[in-house]
This record gives structure tokens, sequence and C-alpha cells, in this order.
């Protein structure tokens, strides 16, 4: 099965200091689903500044993978109490990335639904930030 979805995708990110900011924004894009998980894929948004960037989601009961490819490659995984060592590969160099995931709640079938996730971003071995995820998925 694939069809094609409106994904509404707002990120939102706390420092220690208390500073919060979020990004928002919809886009169109995939939904298929294969055996007990989906995956959705899309095309970043400029907003973010990551245009030229596609973004796949391996989501599953209690696990979602996000892995960006394009002018910027990055493969995170998101479980309940994981920490999830990455990269992120820019043009102007290698970052190693961290996730370690507090909340991952998905409510999704083949007609749309909602992925919630939170989590704590590492840049080396130091916190940079608390992060909220929420993706909506509605059938076109």
């Amino acid at each position: 099965m694939k069809k094609d979805v409106l994904l509404k995708v707002k990120g939102t990110q706390t420092t220690d200091w208390g500073e919060k900011s979020s990004i928002e924004f919809v886009t169109a894009g995939q939904l298929f689903s294969r055996e007990d998980h989906f995956y959705i894929l899309y095309n970043e948004s400029s907003l973010a500044g990551m245009e030229g960037i596609t973004t796949s989601l391996k989501v599953e009961r209690t696990r979602v993978t996000l892995n960006r490819m394009g002018r910027t490659e990055h493969k995170a995984t998101f479980e309940e109490g994981l920490l999830s060592d990455g990269f992120y590969v820019t043009p102007y160099g290698v970052l190693r990335l961290s996730i370690l995931s507090s909340k991952v709640e998905v409510d999704l079938t083949e007609a749309g639904g909602s992925i919630n996730l939170e989590y704590e971003l590492q840049l080396g071995d130091e916190k940079v930030s608390n992060n909220q995820l929420e993706i909506t998925v509605r059938s076109l």
C-alpha cells in the first residue's frame, strides 16, 4: 500500500536556560505500509534551512527511525529510554549527535494518525536541548 498524505510537522526545542523555539510546516508526503510497520517519506522545508533534504521515517509501535538524506545526512532511532548515537554529516564537517528518547507515542494507521516524540539532544557529550517532534498524518 502506498498513498499520498498531508503531513504537519512541528518541532519544539527548549534549552536549559528556558529559551524555547518552534518551527511548524505542512508538506505533502507518502505513506507506505509493510508487514507491521509504516514508512513516511517527505521533503524537508526551507523554513528550517533544510531545503534539498528528504526525510524517511520507519514507524513501528514503540520505535521510530529517522533517516535524512541529501545535502546533509543523519540517522536517528527514537525508542523510550534508548540513547541513540549517530553522526550528522554536513558539507562543512561531521558532528556526533546523540538522542535520548523519553517519549515515543505512535498512533498511526493506513488512514493517518500521529507521532509524538520527546527527547534530549546531545552534541558530543554535552546536552544541547530538550525537544519535541509532533507529526500529524492525513490522507489526501
